[in-house]
C-alpha cells in the first residue's frame, strides 16, 4: 500500500513539475525585429527613392513599415521595401526614418537624410573682387566677420596699387572689406625679409588672429630663431598689432593653422624640422598652445622618421583637438592623417587613410554628429581609396568621433584636382573648394589651366553641383566659409587678365575674392 501511494506522489510530482515547465515555455517574450539600412538613391531636384533591406523578425511575426520624414509619419503599413518621395522642395535637406513594426508592439528603425539637388547646377557670382599690385598678391585665408564684411589675409610682394606698404621682401598682408566687398582697410606686417600669413580668425573680442611664419627680425618681427619661424600676431578690430610673438629652432618651422579656443587661448599648427624639438624624421607635425597674452603654454611635435605635417586643425566638443595633414610611409608616399588629442596636447588616438600612393590632407572640421570631415587629395586607387580617375583627385572622408570611416568620396578628371577647404554647411552638406585642372569625367568647363573649382555634396558626399572659375592662366583656391545669407565667400589667387571669369589683375598673381549667391 505505502509502495502504491508512494508511486502515485512521484508521478504527481512529475506531471506538476511538467506543467510548470510548459508555463514557462509558452511564456515567450517578443523580440524587436532586426537591424536593417535605408539607402538613398535617384535624387533628384523634387524626389528621392528609398530603398531598405527587410527587417527580420526574430519571433516570425510579419513586419510592416512605416515613413517619417522631418518628424511626419507619411506612410504606414508597407509591406514592400522600397518608397518614392516625391513633391519635394529642391535644394532641401531632409531627415527621416523608417520604423519596422512586428504587430505585437516590437519594433526597429533606420534613420536616413539627403539633399535634393537645384534646378540649376551653375552657382551664381553676386560679386567678385582683384586685390593687389604690380607684383605677387596671394590669398590663403578668408571668413565672415561679425560686422557681415569680411577679412582676406594671404601674402604680398608689392607696394602699390591696393597695398599701400611694404617692409621689405615679401609681407603678409590683410584686406578688411565691407559686405559688398569694397575696401575698408589694409595693412602689411613684416620684416625686411619674407612672410606670410596662412590663416586668419576673428577672436571673442572682436580683433584678429594672425597665424603666419616669419624669417625676419626686425621691423614687426621682434626675434628670429633661425630661417623660418612661426609668427603669430594678435590685432584689434581696426587692424593694428596688439601683440606679436614667434616660436621655431634653428631650422624651418611653418605655421599652416591657427584657431582661438573656448578658453581664449590659441592653438596653431604646422610642422618643425629643428633639432631643438627632437624631431623624429625631417619634418614633425608641431602644435602649439599659447595663452590670450601670447606666452607659450604647450608645445608638442608629433611624426615617425620620414616627413609628417599638420594642415589644418580644431578643437572639438569634448574641448581637446584634431588637426589633419599627412605622414610619409615611405620617400615620396604619404597617407592622410588625422590625430586627435586631449587639452593637454595628449595623444588620445590617430588614425591614417589612403592607398598606396600619395595622399594629403588639407582641411578638417568636426561634424555635429562628433565625427569629422576632411579633405584633400590621393592619387590612390586601392585601400581607402574607392578610385581615381587620373593624376591626383579631390578625396574627401567622413569619420565618426573614433576616426573610423564612415564613407569616402574621390572626385575629378584625367589631370590634377584637389581640395584646400570643406565645410559642413547649415542643411546639412558641404562646400569644398580647392583647384582642378581637368575638363572631363566630375570636371566640367575648365577655363584655360588651373581653375577655382568648387563642389558642392551632400551629407552622404554625393556630389549635388560643381563649378569651375577661372581664365586661361593658373587660378588656385584655398578658402571658402557660408555666409550668413546662404551663400559662400571664397578666396585665393589668381594670374589672368587675359580672358576668364575675372575682373583682370594688376600683377602676377593677385588675391582673388568671390561673394557666391
Amino acid at each position: 500500500m505505502n509502495k502504491v501511494y508512494f508511486a502515485i506522489l512521484l508521478i504527481s510530482l512529475a506531471i506538476s513539475g511538467c506543467s510548470d515547465d510548459d508555463d514557462e515555455v509558452l511564456q515567450i517574450e517578443n523580440q524587436n525585429p532586426g537591424d536593417f539600412t535605408v539607402t538613398v538613391t535617384e535624387t533628384t531636384n523634387s524626389s528621392s527613392l528609398l530603398t531598405w533591406d527587410p527587417a527580420i523578425d526574430p519571433n516570425g511575426d510579419t513586419i510592416t513599415y512605416s515613413v517619417f520624414l522631418n518628424g511626419n509619419e507619411i506612410q504606414s503599413q508597407l509591406k514592400v521595401t522600397q518608397f518614392l518621395l516625391d513633391n519635394l522642395s529642391e535644394q532641401t535637406m531632409y531627415t527621416g526614418m523608417i520604423v519596422a513594426s512586428d504587430g505585437n508592439n516590437g519594433s526597429s528603425e533606420s534613420e536616413f537624410n539627403f539633399t535634393t539637388l537645384g534646378s540649376s547646377n551653375e552657382v551664381m557670382v553676386a560679386w567678385q573682387k582683384s586685390l593687389g599690385g604690380s607684383f605677387d598678391d596671394e590669398a590663403y585665408a578668408i571668413l565672415q566677420t561679425a560686422d557681415m564684411g569680411y577679412i582676406v589675409a594671404g601674402v604680398t610682394e608689392s607696394e602699390d596699387g591696393d597695398v599701400t606698404e611694404n617692409n621689405g621682401g615679401k609681407d603678409g598682408w590683410i584686406v578688411k572689406l565691407d559686405a559688398e566687398g569694397n575696401v575698408q582697410w589694409e595693412t602689411s606686417l613684416g620684416g625686411t625679409a619674407n612672410e606670410t600669413i596662412h590663416d586668419i580668425q576673428q577672436t571673442a573680442d572682436g580683433g584678429y588672429i594672425v597665424g603666419a611664419f616669419s624669417t625676419s627680425s626686425d621691423g614687426d618681427v621682434v626675434v628670429n630663431n633661425g630661417m623660418r619661424d612661426f609668427w603669430i600676431v594678435k590685432l584689434d578690430a581696426s587692424g593694428n598689432i596688439v601683440w606679436r610673438t614667434g616660436a621655431g629652432g634653428g631650422e624651418d618651422d611653418i605655421l599652416e593653422a591657427i584657431i582661438e579656443t573656448s578658453d581664449g587661448a590659441i592653438v596653431a599648427v604646422g610642422f618643425t624640422s629643428s633639432d631643438t624639438f627632437d624631431v623624429s624624421g625631417q619634418s614633425d607635425a608641431w602644435v602649439v598652445k599659447l595663452d590670450e597674452n601670447g606666452e607659450l603654454l604647450w608645445e608638442t611635435n608629433l611624426g615617425d622618421a620620414q616627413r609628417d605635417v599638420a594642415m589644418s586643425v580644431v578643437e572639438t566638443a569634448d574641448l581637446g583637438y584634431a588637426f589633419t595633414g599627412s605622414t610619409e610611409t615611405e620617400v615620396d608616399k604619404r597617407d592622410v592623417w588625422v590625430v586627435k588629442l586631449d587639452q593637454d596636447g595628449l595623444v588620445e588616438w590617430d588614425r591614417k587613410y589612403g592607398g598606396s600612393e600619395n595622399d594629403t590632407a588639407n582641411s578638417i572640421q568636426q561634424t555635429p554628429d562628433g565625427g569629422y570631415i576632411i579633405g584633400g587629395a590621393s592619387q590612390s586607387e586601392n585601400g581607402n581609396v574607392l578610385e581615381n580617375k587620373g593624376g591626383s583627385d579631390a578625396f574627401i572622408i567622413k569619420t565618426d568621433v573614433a576616426g573610423n570611416i564612415v564613407w569616402t568620396k574621390s572626385y575629378g578628371g584625367s589631370s590634377s584636382d584637389w581640395i584646400t577647404d570643406i565645410k559642413q554647411t547649415n542643411n546639412g552638406g558641404y562646400i569644398a573648394i580647392g583647384s582642378s585642372s581637368s575638363d572631363d569625367f566630375d570636371v566640367e568647363n575648365n577655363n584655360g589651366a588651373a581653375d577655382f573649382w568648387i563642389l558642392r555634396l551632400q551629407a552622404n558626399g554625393d556630389m549635388v553641383w560643381q563649378q569651375n572659375l577661372g581664365g586661361q592662366g593658373d587660378d588656385y583656391a584655398f578658402s571658402i566659409q557660408e555666409t550668413s545669407d546662404g551663400g559662400f565667400i571664397t578666396a585665393g589667387t589668381w594670374y589672368t587678365n587675359i580672358m576668364g571669369n575675372g575682373e583682370g589683375t594688376t600683377g602676377d598673381f593677385n588675391y582673388w575674392v568671390i561673394k557666391l549667391e
